[in-house]
């Protein structure tokens, strides 16, 4: 049988209402606090035996100070830090969601969800770079979607603060490596175009269903990342336009001075590409109904934040139904056998007239 893990029944003012996951570093709680009765996520560091505890410590110390530091609509917020019984804790914002792993077990994201999620998350990367912190650790388990439409980015463990000193060796890569950039890869540091290309590897998967280098093996996979050696977005998801394609790619470009300047480049773009293909202009209960088509949410649970209407039509709605370039093209097409009508009607000499007649039917 297996053992049952017993979890406190109170942390500090909290009452501990069930264990949400565990990780690396330690456990997490659902809590509710006694006198505001409001739940959140009680974080304890309770590292493994082969890690270094100073370290973990330090770790643990940092993603706090500097969520203290954020204050976005788009970051998880923390609430308290504090040490009893020699043990860390952290209380943050409970998300009620599920992070882009989970939703991504049940097949792509729909392309209008994939950039209205990475636009959120580059938003909440221009605050933290603005404030001087990396992430470093961008990738679908630290993307929550909330049940009521929010994305939340969370685990700034091994973020790096420009004010405070490194945690990490010179050299020691820190991260998930389908997700590092080649530069930090071969020994540079971390900065804000790595979280870029994070934030495109994020939407490569999102899209596709497929991680960056899935087709490498441990041998290879390093030299495979450096080299920016990885199959096309446009061979492996043919279905995304061309325009969110290339916003991808150059998040992934092997160099960074090819990728976008700034996080907040990348939201400007995704933002563009967003309103031209005119995707559901309530980003919320378009995630809402998303969540309930995918059932991650019941009908009574969505209807709380979706009216009936919308919610019939936000659940139904599958995003770009041909891409702007497809019209493009097709407009092209029919102006292009107007003219070569117009001329065959009119003749040389009497092109306009011709078209006239062509495109009117006179």
């Amino acid at each position: 049988m297996a053992k049952t893990v017993q979890h406190p029944k109170t942390i500090g003012p909290y009452e501990v209402v069930r264990a949400l996951g565990r990780g690396g570093m330690g456990e997490v709680f659902l809590a509710r606090h006694d006198l505001l009765e409001r739940l959140v996520a009680v974080k304890r560091l309770a590292p493994r035996e082969d890690t270094k505890l100073e370290e973990m410590e330090e770790r643990f110390l940092r993603e706090g100070r500097a969520l203290a530091t954020l204050h976005h609509h788009n970051i998880v917020g923390v609430h308290d830090l504090f040490v009893k019984r020699g043990t860390h804790y952290m209380v943050l914002e409970y998300v009620d969601g599920e992070n882009v792993a989970q939703l991504l077990k049940k097949g792509v994201l729909p392309v209008d969800v994939a950039a209205i999620v990475a636009t959120k998350i580059a938003d909440a990367l221009e605050c933290a770079h603005r404030r001087g912190i990396v992430h470093r650790d961008i990738k679908g388990s630290n993307v929550m979607v909330s049940h009521s439409g929010d994305v939340k980015l969370m685990d700034f463990g091994i973020a790096r603060d420009e004010a405070l000193d490194q945690v990490t060796s010179t050299g020691v890569v820190v991260g998930t490596p389908m997700y590092v950039a080649p530069e930090v890869i071969r020994g540079g540091d971390a900065d804000p175009r790595s979280d870029i290309y994070a934030l495109g590897a994020l939407m490569y998967h999102a899209l596709s269903g497929r991680r960056l280098f899935e087709h490498a093996n441990q041998d290879n996979l390093y030299a495979l990342i450096a080299a920016g050696k990885f199959p096309r977005l446009s061979r492996v998801a043919p279905h995304v336009p061309w325009r969110l394609r290339r916003i991808v790619e150059r998040c992934l470009s092997r160099k960074p001075e090819k990728r976008f300047a700034s996080a907040g480049e990348v939201r400007a773009a995704l933002e563009l590409f967003l309103a031209s293909n005119n995707v559901w202009s309530n980003h919320e209960e378009r995630l809402v109904g998303f969540l309930k088509a995918r059932g991650h949410l019941t009908e009574e649970e969505a209807s709380a934040w979706l009216s009936a209407e919308s919610l019939v039509i936000s659940a139904t709605f599958e995003g770009p139904s041909r891409p702007w370039f497809a019209r493009g093209w097709a407009l092209a097409a029919v102006l292009a056998a107007a003219a070569a009508a117009a001329w065959w009607i009119g003749g040389a000499g009497g092109w306009f007239e011709g078209l006239v007649r062509a495109v009117g039917g006179g």
